[in-house]
Order: structure tokens, then sequence, then C-alpha cells
């Protein structure tokens, strides 16, 4: 979330404590009314600051929050002031409005469980646990040397000089290899220094392949997985991404692309800059402008507007799950988590929003996406089985 529109929501969170509390008045009024008529979603989460049991189930749940440095942060922004006209419902909702304010501003929107039983039910069944993604990844040269890069850094550099860290410290000489091939397993990402000054980040369980030394008339590099670039401005040095059914040519610019291979379509989602998106089947052709989302089935190749901060929450350290099903969403902290998921039975692809940071813990994860006809558990070599709750169970076997 870019800084003005995380200030937007801090000020929409005091709004709605503010029209909780009878004080609202004027443009904040009109302000507040705006960002309703905006979205259903948002209307949705107003809703959910007004009702007094969710927000205290927020504020209990955010005790044990992985992000609660960040609540005690954001909650000092925000000024709580009490209503004068004494104790009340407002009084005693205000702690739970914070938690409100808190889950608004981060875009947190939590399934809630309207039968604590099962809620705790579910979570004894989490009895093992995954840590998110770290820094790891092995890189390849083309002459069969193979290198564990430091899970203490994070970004590697490879020009004419060698392959270092981003401090100076250095991995290997270049010698004659003559390409590189740098992999993040599921569960571990990284950054890699193109020879062109290029950045790339990339997601986990993604290989990229690159020259030590790109040619003089083009740069070309391969993906598998997902990756966000910042291509280095070169007029006469075309960059070019090929991936599994097309290829996308730019000069400069930032942009991100989805090309796993369990996925059937692949994404590319413009930042900044212009880039064209050809595919290998049928040489379809589409330009992308900053906004702009392309889909290339294999088949058929499509663009249409998104919202780029949605699309690229991973680049910024979030899951963002608006409108994804429950495959779309297991398949994303499969890579994350290096985790197998299992469905056992008829387990109905329900679809999701909201989001949270993915420097949580799986288990966190699991209490937010819970859904009330779903169980959970996590076997101890890493296999996410989930299923449909079974009625019976839940009434005694009656």
């Amino acid at each position: 979330m870019d800084p003005k529109e995380e200030e937007k929501l801090i000020r929409i969170s005091a709004l709605i404590l503010q029209k909780m509390q009878g004080t609202l008045t004027g443009e904040d009024r009109f302000f507040l009314e705006s960002w309703l008529q905006e979205s259903e979603r948002n209307k949705q989460i107003y809703q959910r600051c007004l009702d007094e049991k969710l927000q205290r189930d927020a504020y209990t749940r955010l005790q044990d929050f992985e992000t609660r440095r960040n609540f005690e942060s954001l909650k000092a922004k925000i000024s709580f002031h009490t209503s004068k006209k004494g104790p009340g419902l407002l009084k005693r909702l205000l702690p739970y409005v914070a938690a409100a304010s808190v889950l608004l501003a981060l875009s947190v929107v939590w399934y809630w469980n309207k039968d604590s039983n099962r809620l705790v039910e579910t979570q004894r069944e989490v009895v093992n646990d995954r840590l998110p993604a770290s820094h790891q990844a092995v890189i390849t040269l083309s002459d069969g040397r193979q290198y564990a890069l430091n899970k203490g850094e994070k970004q590697v550099v490879i020009d004419g000089g060698g392959i270092r860290y981003e401090d100076g410290h250095e991995v290997a000489p270049i010698n004659a290899a003559v390409s590189a091939r740098i992999e993040t397993p599921r569960g571990g990402i990284y950054e890699v220094t193109l020879p062109d000054g290029t950045l790339v980040k990339l997601n986990a369980g993604t290989t990229l392949s690159y020259p030590t030394v790109f040619a003089k008339d083009k740069r070309e590099v391969t993906l598998r997985g997902e990756a966000y670039f910042e291509v280095a401005k070169k007029k006469d040095q075309p960059f070019i991404v090929h991936t599994k059914n097309q290829q996308v040519q730019v000069l400069g610019t930032h942009f991100n692309i989805n090309a796993y291979q369990t996925s059937v379509p692949t994404k590319t989602t413009l930042l900044e800059g212009k880039v064209m998106v050809t595919t290998l089947l049928g040489s379809q052709k589409v330009t992308l402008l900053p906004g702009d989302q392309s889909v290339n089935t294999g088949t058929e190749l499509t663009k249409h507007p998104v919202n780029v901060q949605q699309e690229m929450a991973w680049v910024y350290g979030k899951f963002n799950f608006d409108g994804k099903s429950l495959r779309q969403v297991m398949d994303e902290l499969s890579q994350w988590y290096a985790i197998d998921v299992v469905y056992k039975g008829d387990v109905p692809n329900v679809s999701f929003f909201g989001g949270t940071f993915r420097t949580s813990k799986l288990s966190t994860i699991l209490k937010i996406l819970k859904d009330q006809d779903l169980s959970y558990h996590l076997t101890e070599n890493g296999k996410l089985i989930i299923e449909k709750n079974d009625p019976k169970a839940q009434k005694g076997g009656q």
C-alpha cells in the first residue's frame, strides 16, 4: 500500500470513530460518505466496525497477531477520545473500534466464525506450524558451479566483476561462465541485480535464467514462477522476458509476471512505462499501459485494467485474497509456506476477500481464512489437509 492510500485509510478509520461518537461534521461527513459509495466492500467494512461483538473478537485475536507492533504504531497516529456523554455502549466499544480501525488501515478483513467452540477445535487441529518464506536461493553457473546464497542477505548482484552480495561481499567469480540460473525454493524469496542494472525480485518457487553478459542488441532472460522487474532503461537494447507461453518486451519499466507452471493463465501487470506481450502460439499481441494486466491462457490473450496495489501485494509484503477462490489462495500459501495442500472429500471452492501480512505464521493465516464449514489439519510432513466439516460430528454424531 502506498503512503497516500495508507493515510486515506487511517483517516477513514478516525472518521468512523467520530461517526460513532456523534462528532462527525461538515467536510469529514462528506468524505466518509463518498468513501462508502466507492464500493460494496467499503460498506461491508463499515458495518463490521459498528458490530460490537466482531470488534471484541477482533481485539482478542489481535493480541497474538504477528503485526502487533504495527497495531500500536498506527493506533498512535489516530486520536481516540471518549465521549463526554458518560458511560454507555460507545465508551465500552472504543477499544474494539481501535482494533477495527487498524484492521481497516491495514486492509485486513477477517472471516469471523459464529461458533467459538468450532474455532477452538480447528485451532487444535493445527498441531504443527510453518514460518513464512525467508531469503534463500541457489545460483547455478553454466560451468557447473553452484552456490547456496546466504540467508542473512536478500540480494545478489552479478556483473563483469563476479557474483556478490549487495554489501560487496563476493559469492564467486564469473570466470568462463556465460550464463547463470537463480532459483528460489518454495518458502524462499530473493532479489538479483542483473548485469545491466535491472532489479528482479523473485517470489517463492521461481527460477530466472540469464546471461552473465547481455548481447549488444537485446537483453533476454527466461522466467518460471513469479517475479517483479525494475528494468534499467536502455533505448537501443530492449529487455525481453521469455515464459512458458509468451514473451514480454520492454525498454525500461516496472512490471510483474506471474507464470507458475501450475497456473494455467500467465498474468503480466504493468506499473510504469509500456510493454508489449506476445504469445508463442498464434503471435497475438497486446500493449500494456500503467494499470493494465494481460492474461494469457495459452490460446487467448486479453488485457484489462486492474488495481495494481492488489495485484502487487506480494512485492509489498502482503497477501491479497480479494475475489480469489479457496484453491487460488491455497496455491499461493503452498508456495509461500512450502506445504502441499490436499483436499479431502467434497470441499466447496469458496471465495475470499481481504488479506494480511506475509510475515505471519501459517497458523495465523489459517485463523484469518477459516470458514465455518471447513476444517484444516497440518501434518508433520507438511501436508495441509482441508475438508468440509461433518454436520453429524458438529452435533455430537446425531
